[in-house]
Parts: C-alpha cells; sequence; structure tokens
C-alpha cells in the first residue's frame, strides 16, 4: 500500500458548474481504511503492506505539519486515528514504535520544548531520527518474505485456521472449491476459525487477542481482560474424555507466561487443537462403514507460527500414541514417524514430548520454559541471518 491508498475523491461542497473543474473534487482521508488497518481485518492485504502504506501517510503528513501547513491533508483528530492505526499494526508485526505525541497539536508542543521551535531544518531531521529505525525494520520484515536462509518455510497462503475443538468434530463443505473456501456448517460452535490474512510476523498473541475482541464484541475491553478470556476458551480444549489433559495443559499454561511479559503481545501465539487434515467421516463411521482411515493424524496438538511462513508443531504423546491397551504397538509408531516424515518435507517442524515427562515431574515447568528460551532464540537467529 502507499500512502495514496489512504484516500478517496469527494466532489467539493462549494465547487459551482461555473467554477474550474480542477477544483471539483478535493481528497478525503478513507477512515473506514484506517480502522480496518487498526482492527487488522484487511483482506487480501498484509499487516506489513498495511504497515507501508500507513507510516508513510503519518510520516508525509507529519512532515508537511513541521515545514508547511498548507500542504497538510489531514485535520488533528484525522491524524490522531492515523497514527493510533500505525501504532497498532505496528504492534501486531513485533515492531515498538514510540511516538511522544498524539496528534498536531501534540507534535507542535513536542518541538517548541525541544528547541525546534525556529527551525524547519531541526524538524525535518527529528522526523529522520522517528521513521528512520522504522523504514529499516519494515524493510528487514519485507525481505524475510524472500527464500529463507537456514530454514524453509511452509509454501502456500493461509486460508483460515481451524483450532480449539471442544465437542463434536465440525462438518465443513467447501462452499467455493475453486477458491478453496471452507464453511462449517455444523457444530461450528466446537470450534474456533481464524480467517484473518497471515501477515509477515508469522501469528503473534496481539493479532489474535484482537480477533478475538471483534469476534466476542468486547470493544474497549483491555488487551488483559481479553486475553484471559481468550485463555479460558483455548484451555477448555484440552481434554481427554471430559478430563483435562495434565500434560498438554502444563506445556500450554508454561508458554502462557510469556505473554504476560513485556513483549507478549508479539510473541507468537500457542494454538492448541489444530485441524492439519481433515476427513468428514468420523473414527466410528469408518468402521461402521468398514472403511480404512485415509488419514492417520487430522489434529495437531499445538502449533506456533513464526515470521518467514515458519511453522511449529509440538505433540505431547499419551501411551495411546505407542500402544494398544498395555502392549506397545510398532504399527503406531510407524504411522506416527511417517506422519512427521511429511509434516517435514511441507517445511513444518516437529517437536514432541512424552506424556510422562510432562505428568508429575516436579522439574518439568523449567524444562519447558528453557525448552521454550531455545526455540525462541534458534529462530531469532534464523531470522537474523536472512
Amino acid at each position: 500500500m502507499k500512502a495514496a491508498d489512504f484516500f478517496y475523491p469527494q466532489q467539493d461542497p462549494g465547487w459551482s458548474m461555473n467554477g474550474d473543474p480542477w477544483d471539483a473534487w478535493r481528497e478525503v482521508l478513507d477512515v473506514k481504511l484506517v480502522e480496518q488497518v487498526k482492527r487488522g481485518n484487511l483482506h487480501g492485504i498484509t499487516d506489513l503492506d498495511a504497515a507501508q502504506g500507513i507510516a508513510q501517510l503519518a510520516h508525509r503528513e507529519l512532515l508537511h505539519y513541521g515545514q508547511d501547513k498548507s500542504q497538510v491533508s489531514l485535520d488533528n483528530d484525522e491524524i490522531a486515528e492515523v497514527l493510533s492505526a500505525l501504532r497498532a499494526v505496528l504492534r501486531r508485526l513485533g515492531i515498538e514504535f514510540k511516538v511522544p505525541f498524539r496528534d498536531f497539536n501534540g507534535f507542535h508542543a513536542y518541538w517548541s520544548q525541544h528547541g525546534m521551535g525556529h527551525s524547519w531544518a531541526a524538524r525535518r531531521g527529528y522526523m529522520s531520527e522517528l521513521f528512520g529505525p522504522l523504514w529499516e525494520r519494515l524493510d528487514a520484515l519485507e525481505d524475510a518474505q524472500s527464500a529463507s536462509a537456514g530454514y524453509r518455510g511452509v509454501d502456500g497462503q493461509m486460508q483460515n485456521i481451524i483450532f480449539a475443538s471442544t465437542g463434536f468434530k465440525p462438518e465443513m463443505v467447501m462452499r467455493d472449491a475453486i477458491n478453496n473456501v471452507v464453511e462449517i456448517v455444523e457444530h461450528g460452535d466446537s470450534c474456533l476459525v481464524y480467517d484473518r490474512p497471515l501477515t509477515d510476523a508469522g501469528l503473534t498473541w496481539g493479532e489474535v487477542v484482537a480477533w478475538w475482541r471483534d469476534k466476542q464484541g468486547l470493544g474497549q475491553a483491555d488487551d488483559r481482560a481479553v486475553g484471559h478470556d481468550l485463555y479460558r476458551r483455548l484451555r477448555a480444549s484440552m481434554k481427554d474424555n471430559g478430563q483435562e489433559n495434565q500434560a498438554e495443559v502444563l506445556l500450554f499454561n508454561t508458554y502462557c507466561e510469556r505473554y504476560g511479559g513485556e513483549e507478549g503481545m508479539k510473541r507468537p501465539a500457542l494454538l492448541p487443537q489444530v485441524y492439519l487434515h481433515y476427513d468428514p467421516l468420523t473414527r466410528k463411521q469408518r468402521q461402521k462403514l468398514h472403511k480404512g482411515d485415509r488419514l492417520k493424524r487430522q489434529r495437531m496438538d499445538f502449533l506456533l507460527m513464526w515470521p518467514g511462513r515458519a511453522r511449529v508443531v509440538i505433540e505431547v504423546d499419551g501411551k495411546q500414541h505407542y500402544s494398544e491397551g498395555k502392549t506397545a504397538s510398532p504399527r503406531l509408531y510407524a504411522e506416527m514417524v511417517a506422519e512427521d516424515r511429511a509434516l517435514r518435507l511441507k517445511g513444518y517442524e516437529v517437536y514432541r514430548f512424552g506424556g510422562y515427562e510432562l505428568t508429575g515431574k516436579p522439574d518439568a515447568p523449567a524444562m519447558l520454559r528453557q525448552f521454550f528460551d531455545d526455540l525462541e532464540a534458534l529462530y531469532a537467529t534464523r531470522l537474523s541471518q536472512q
């Protein structure tokens, strides 16, 4: 996107047919588009593209205000909305951008207090200092879209994520097979569907919280309250036969500790019970119809989505993964490792934990914290090498 994309032409109400036709139209800020950028629900436009465009707009308007106010296109309230949307989209991308004012009036007060009142050049220099690091971070994220150095991401464009199932298996149809549009027609209330475009930052906790806020109509509730409400819903999906799966809950809670830190909203969201493959028939239906299993694994225990299309699958293996009753099953084990190979060939990375190492072990939380520290460090290193 470009700064110009945030405007649309509108006929000037003061223009008459006897006037100059070139003066008949003026550019008006598309407030709805700015709000969509702020909320993160721009279909077909990534957060990176939106950030590039709205950052250009904010920079241009502030620069004009600091040098020649006759060139300014926005009023005080409009620049406040633009800056608010810019901060929101950058938070989702994991970019820190601190502006010490919220509108034109605040900008004027700031430059007066910092010795820039009588110098256009000083104000231009300040704008370069303010936006220069931002351009560098946005360029780095754009570069991360190219072929990776050190690992391969997952090909293809994400359409939706179906996750956190708490009840009956959802029934789906292909509403538009050409464009791969999937619609849940029954039991949609038993799962969640994230259908916003995946940004270049992967899928952050902040983005999922923003989606949940809109989905639940939580309006002005603070991020902490919205995040806690979402946490409760996600945790409800980690059950075996009506009882919480203690190993999965421990792993989930240990990762969720990271959301409470200063960088919490920028961290990848840990999504539980994510459908990767889908068979319209249940296992019982297949057995009744004497049909063999078409898909050995339909759901992942957990999914993390990092920048550069990097996707990490985390599995917590109970004994049902490798035994039949109390007897070890080479067949189940072979099916499990075959599915892992297939996932890795598609670009996913798979990490497995044995339920035994997470249940009733006093040092399990410390072990998990170290694992997540090492995992974040690994991906930070890979991104820095791109």
